[in-house]
């Protein structure tokens, strides 16, 4: 009698069932099924951990590439498997690797379902359908966890736990409540030390403009460690700086996994965010968090600086030059750089003298400014009281009346909207009234429509009128609202110059950043975008409810250039 060599597969498709250790029930089920046959004799196993059959192709599963050298020099004549799912769940290569197998010499066996054969067109059908429902049970059972966690995360139900850990700033403790099969999730709270952190870093990323490499090396130089490792590093503090979860949003959907071993992260526009802020997570308010957003996205676009768009932050804060970041040449276009030169005074001493460079010198010499080095002294005096001029100016006229004339910008797209809509809703009103004596005349038999007919008139024109007047409400409440924040522009004033006055250098940058959009120097005057951001942080408002995600509401900028000639 000749012996049958067997090799068998056990393979577990998530850590949950690596952890309940279902390797040994398909090892014992294969064991007694090989015991059943005389001539089989178990001479290899192969063992997947954590290996989705459905997720990761063949050609990217270590342990079927062994099965395949090992059918290739002869050493096994019989694969068996618990269930044939166990082999893959791919309805597009599963198939044929059976198939493959098959045509090798190997019988391919599971204990559940017995003998696959290929010997027939029915039979390579039934191979086929067999991996065509388990590839569906797979993508069905995604599909519905994947719509659990999105509506847990929407609920602001934390979607992990376990032995994962806890973002930086929080704790994971025991809830007290259970999942369906029995296992009790966690729960984040407050770490209070580590909070402090938190806050700090995004302090010096947004009200004092440091970058990330710049904040990791702070914290390291203080001694301040991180959770998981001895340094800080980019990334660890980049990510902290993303993660919504600090202000009372944890998000989910934040990446998408390509296979078992990577995944992608995703932008944040597809993110799933709680309907409400979850008190009990806010370590930062909700203001920061979207400036340091804010800051990272236009410092991380680098068509933003060179496009001249509206949300111009400085790129560092590094430099002793106040405007390095928001100053360029006028003459070709290049940011200014920071420069420099030491010389000996008449008593010996080393005096420091800083310079605004046009940093086209390092790559062209084609530049028109005269004077390339623009002392740091001058240039600053010059636009510092162009920007106190500027502020003066605000406190002293009517910003409402300046917006709507257009001095300072143009609102006559939503006047003409306002007007639009307001006349519509006139037109429909007196529709309706047309209507409602239209059927007065059906009761004397005066009108030639029915009263059903002219019933359903009415409420088409009832639900137009209701959908006008929601929209004109929202318009003027808008408007409200925007006079509510020019008033308070003109309140901050005041407030403003007094912090900047006080400021060190670093605060003095990102606050100059509010309020200048960019600084450009000619050879016979300056240029001077100054701007002010409406609407630019909502706390309610800024909801957009189609998708439930906090995002920004669009933003009207204030607007003025002003020029400053310079003398001969």
């Amino acid at each position: 009698m000749d012996i049958k060599r067997v090799g068998c597969l056990y393979r577990v498709s998530t850590l949950k069932q690596v952890e309940k250790n279902d390797i040994p029930m398909q090892r014992i089920s294969c064991g007694n099924f090989i015991k059943s046959h005389n001539n089989w004799k178990l001479t290899k196993e192969y063992i997947e951990l954590g290996v989705s059959g459905y997720k990761l192709s063949e050609s990217k599963r270590d342990v079927l590439q062994d099965i395949k050298k090992d059918v290739l020099n002869k050493e096994i004549d019989i694969l068996l498997v618990f269930m044939f799912d166990r082999i893959g769940r791919r309805e597009e290569e599963t198939p044929f690797v059976v198939e493959w197998l098959i045509n090798e010499g190997i019988e391919v066996w599971s204990v559940k379902e017995g003998q696959r054969k290929i010997e027939n067109r029915a039979d390579k059908l039934i191979n086929y359908l067999t991996y065509w429902q388990a590839g569906g049970e797979s993508e069905k059972t995604s599909i519905r966890v994947r719509e659990v966690q999105v509506q847990m995360a929407e609920k602001g139900i934390l979607t992990y736990g376990g032995k994962r850990n806890a973002p930086f700033g929080y704790d994971f403790i025991k809830s007290g409540t259970y999942t369906k099969k029995g296992v009790e999730r966690q729960k984040l709270i407050i770490n209070k030390t580590e909070a402090e952190i938190v806050k700090e870093i995004f302090s010096l990323y947004v009200k004092r403009g440091y970058g990330i490499g710049r904040i990791a090396k702070y914290l390291n130089d203080k001694g301040i460690k991180p959770r998981r490792s001895e340094l800080w590093s980019i990334s660890s503090v980049g990510s902290m700086l993303r993660n919504p979860i600090y202000m009372g949003f944890p998000a989910y959907r934040k990446k998408t996994t390509v296979n078992v071993a990577i995944s992608k992260k995703q932008p944040f526009d597809t993110w799933i965010l709680p309907e409400k802020r979850v008190n009990d997570l806010v370590i930062v308010d909700e203001e920061i968090w979207w400036k340091a957003k804010k800051i990272r996205d236009c410092r991380n676009d680098k068509s933003n600086y060179n496009d001249k768009k509206e949300d111009i932050k400085p790129r560092q804060t590094k430099s002793e030059l106040l405007f390095i970041g928001m100053i360029r040449c006028g003459e070709c276009g290049y940011a200014f750089m920071t420069a420099g030169s030491k010389k000996k005074n008449k008593n010996g001493d080393i005096v420091k003298h800083s310079y605004y460079r046009c940093s086209s010198t390092r790559v062209t010499n084609t530049c028109g400014l005269k004077e390339k080095n623009k002392r740091k002294e001058v240039v600053e005096e010059v636009v510092l009281k162009c920007v106190y001029d500027f502020l003066d100016s605000l406190g002293q006229i009517d910003l409402s009346k300046a917006i709507k004339k257009g001095v300072l910008n143009s609102c006559e797209n939503e006047e003409k909207e306002l007007k639009r809509c307001e006349k519509e809703l006139e037109e429909v009103e007196a529709n309706i009234k047309v209507l409602k004596d239209e059927i007065i005349k059906t009761l004397t038999g005066e009108s030639n429509f029915t009263a059903e007919l002219l019933n359903e008139l009415i409420e088409e024109k009832e639900a137009k009128k209701l959908e006008l007047k929601n929209e004109f409400e929202s318009k003027i409440n808008q408007k409200k609202l925007e006079d509510e924040e020019l008033l308070q522009i003109k309140n901050r004033i005041p407030v403003w110059r007094k912090e900047f006055e006080r400021a060190d250098l670093d605060v003095k940058k990102m606050l100059l950043s509010e309020i200048i959009k960019e600084v450009r120097i000619f050879n016979n005057r300056y240029e001077i975008d100054f701007r002010l951001q409406l609407n630019e942080y909502m706390k309610e408002k800024n909801k957009i409810n189609d998708n439930n995600e906090l995002k920004y509401k669009e933003s009207k900028l204030v607007e003025n250039t002003i020029s400053i000639k310079l003398e001969e």
